[in-house]
């Protein structure tokens, strides 16, 4: 197994509009790392640079070989006119047949998320896991599912990294967060096992106010 992520002095540009800038973080395996910031802070541009799927403009980055890299970007990618089970069918024929034939087009935001995570949470061997905004559209049983499933993933030895503006969700699972305004990094915020929920909860909303009052 490799030794987790990492993005060293990583810049994103898009024409004169700066997403990210000069970022540099590690993301260790067996953790579970949560990027915060207001909208438009660049985490979503973020995560894309550690799956791959951009090349940053400046600096570089570490990551497993692909095949054990896994992202999602949320319900909102997944192909409308597409149904469910097709698309669950390419990465698990068991499960397609336990999965509605709809089109993703015409199920509900909860149930296309949830359809969504299932599938990116299927492979075993993965050492990467990104998920943007995992939690949204999930009711609260299903939010309690994916929570424990990233901590399994953790205990599995997963470096896991996940944006999010649900407090709370993170606060549960996280060891660290990185707070990200105008795409810089704020001082990171480690969530200590001894501490309660509520003192989580509490360091997390501060981080995250001043991440949004630098932006």
């Amino acid at each position: 197994m490799t030794e987790g992520a990492a993005l060293d002095h990583v810049s994103k540009r898009f024409h004169r509009h700066v997403a990210l800038d000069d970022v540099t973080a590690t993301f260790a395996n067996a953790s579970i790392v949560g990027i915060v910031g207001p909208n438009g802070a660049g985490k979503t541009t973020m995560l894309r640079v550690l799956a791959g799927i951009l090349r940053p403009s400046a600096g570089w980055v570490r990551r497993p070989f692909d095949g054990r890299v896994v992202y999602f970007g949320g319900e909102q990618t997944l192909p409308p006119d597409v149904s469910a089970s097709r698309w669950v069918a390419l990465w698990s024929p068991a499960a397609a047949r336990q999965t509605t034939a709809r089109r993703f087009g015409v199920l509900s935001r909860g149930t296309r998320q949830r359809i969504g995570l299932e599938v990116s949470l299927f492979p075993t061997e993965t050492e990467l896991l990104l998920l943007d905004e995992p939690w949204e559209g999930l009711d609260p049983a299903a939010s309690r599912w994916l929570s424990d499933w990233l901590i399994r993933k953790r205990a599995g030895g997963a470096a896991v990294v996940v944006s999010s503006h649900r407090i709370h969700d993170l606060a549960s699972i996280c060891d660290r967060c990185e707070f990200l305004a105008s795409g810089r990094l704020a001082a990171p915020v480690d969530c200590a096992p001894a501490w309660s929920h509520e003192q989580r909860v509490a360091t997390l909303l501060n981080g995250f106010e001043r991440a949004r009052i630098r932006s």
